[in-house]
C-alpha cells in the first residue's frame, strides 16, 4: 500500500528518479547531512539504507525499499542514501549513471576516530572499531576506497570538508542547492526526522533533534592515539584529500 500511495502522489519520482549518493565515512557529520538534504521538498531518503549498488537493478531496490515505509512528496526528484562501509560498493557502471550525483566528504581523522570509538564502545564494543586500532583500520581502508571510486568519475563529482558545514553552512548550502537545480535553496534548519538517531539508522546525538546545526566539539579526553597512528592518519587523509578536489568539480565551500 505503501509503494502505491507513493506512486499516486509523485510517479515520476518511482519510474524516473535521480538519485544523490554521498560517499564518506562514518563520524563526518553525515547524519547531520542527511537531514539538511531529507528536509528539502525535491530530496526523498535521509538515513544509511546500508545496501551496495551494483547495477541499475539495486537503484529500483533503493526506491522500492524506501517507498515501503514513506510516502512520497508531490515535488521531489531526487533519492538520497549515504554509503560509509567498504562492504556496501558502488561499482563503476552506477556511479557513472548520469541520473546519479555524487558527493564526497571527509572529516579529519583525529576527531573521527576518536568519535568512532566512543559509539562503539557504547554500542558495539565487541566490533574491532571499539579500539583505536580497529577505528584506525576503519578510517584508513575507508579513505583508500574512496579515492578508488572517485577515479572513474573524475570532474562530475562534488567534494565537500565535512566541518565547512558546520563552520559556513549558508555558503555551502547555497553552492549546493546551486549544483542540484534545486527549485529553492537548502536551509540550515530542518525538521528532525524519526530514522536518525535509531541504531543503524544514522547519528544517535540529541544534537539532531534541535533541528539547527550546532557547532559542538566534542571531548574524547579518554582516547588516545599513539604519535605513529596519528602520522599515519594526518598522511593518508591529507593525500586522500588532495585527491578528491583535484578531481572534482571544485572545493564546494572555495
Amino acid at each position: 500500500m505503501a509503494i502505491l500511495r507513493s506512486f499516486i502522489h509523485n510517479p515520476r519520482v518511482l519510474l524516473r528518479p535521480r538519485h544523490i549518493l554521498l560517499l564518506s565515512h562514518m563520524r563526518a557529520n553525515t547524519s547531520l547531512f542527511g537531514q539538511i538534504l531529507g528536509d528539502h521538498p525535491e530530496i526523498e531518503g535521509y538515513y544509511e539504507m546500508h545496501m551496495g549498488y551494483f547495477s541499475w537493478k539495486s537503484l529500483w531496490r533503493q526506491r522500492l525499499n524506501y517507498f515501503l515505509s514513506h510516502d512520497a512528496k508531490p515535488g521531489s526528484k531526487y533519492i538520497f542514501d549515504k554509503i560509509l562501509h567498504n562492504g556496501h560498493p558502488v561499482v563503476d557502471n552506477v556511479l557513472k549513471r548520469h541520473d546519479v550525483k555524487l558527493i564526497f566528504m571527509l572529516r579529519e581523522p583525529e576527531q573521527s576516530v576518536k568519535s568512532l570509538v566512543s559509539l562503539y564502545r557504547v554500542e558495539l564494543p565487541r566490533n574491532p572499531e571499539a579500539t583505536v586500532e580497529g577505528a584506525v583500520d576503519y578510517y584508513l581502508s575507508r579513505l583508500m576506497e574512496m579515492q578508488r571510486m572517485a577515479r572513474p568519475v573524475a570532474g562530475r563529482y562534488t567534494y565537500l570538508d565535512a566541518e565547512s558545514l558546520l563552520d559556513r553552512p549558508e555558503q555551502v548550502l547555497a553552492r549546493l542547492s546551486t549544483q542540484l537545480e534545486l527549485a529553492s535553496p537548502l536551509s540550515s534548519s530542518y525538521t528532525p526526522r524519526t530514522m536518525s538517531g535509531k541504531r543503524f539508522a544514522g547519528d544517535n546525538s540529541a544534537r539532531l533533534a534541535s533541528g539547527a546545526i550546532e557547532r559542538v566539539k566534542s571531548n574524547y579526553e579518554s582516547i588516545e592515539l599513539s604519535e605513529s597512528q596519528s602520522v599515519v592518519l594526518q598522511d593518508a587523509y591529507h593525500a586522500c584529500r588532495q585527491a578528491l578536489v583535484q578531481t572534482s568539480m571544485g572545493l564546494m565551500d572555495a
